[in-house]
């Protein structure tokens, strides 16, 4: 009856493994330099992967988009008329983090950066 128990901790603990080496081999850090990036903090392979979405770094904000096209996204300017921009896949730079509150996906697949 032990040994079924330690068996059974064991290919449990096998699967745990596997499973997190499966997740973790689909994560792939933010492309530097691809269609669409208007900026960037750091060198390719310098720094962690982005978060999809609005983040902000020390001073600066930004959206990373993980989709495959373009995207329109409404930025909550902190005074000032809040404003709709394009943005491509990636991360983008928006502006000082002070400036910009938040940015959020609106729809508009398919639009021009300009």
């Amino acid at each position: 009856m032990q040994r079924l128990r330690v068996n059974g901790m064991r290919r449990w603990m096998a699967v745990a493994v596997l499973g997190s080496a499966a997740v973790m081999s689909t994560i792939t850090p933010a492309s530097a330099g691809g269609a669409g990036n208007t900026g960037g903090a750091g060198g390719a392979g310098t720094r962690a992967a982005s978060p999809c979405g609005y983040y902000a770094g020390r001073e600066i904000a930004f959206y990373n988009h993980c989709g495959p096209t373009t995207i329109k996204i409404k930025l909550d300017v902190v005074r000032g008329f809040d404003r709709t921009i394009c943005v491509g896949p990636g991360d983008t730079r928006l502006g000082l983090k002070s400036q910009i509150r938040d940015a959020n996906y609106v729809g508009g697949a398919g639009c021009r950066i300009t």
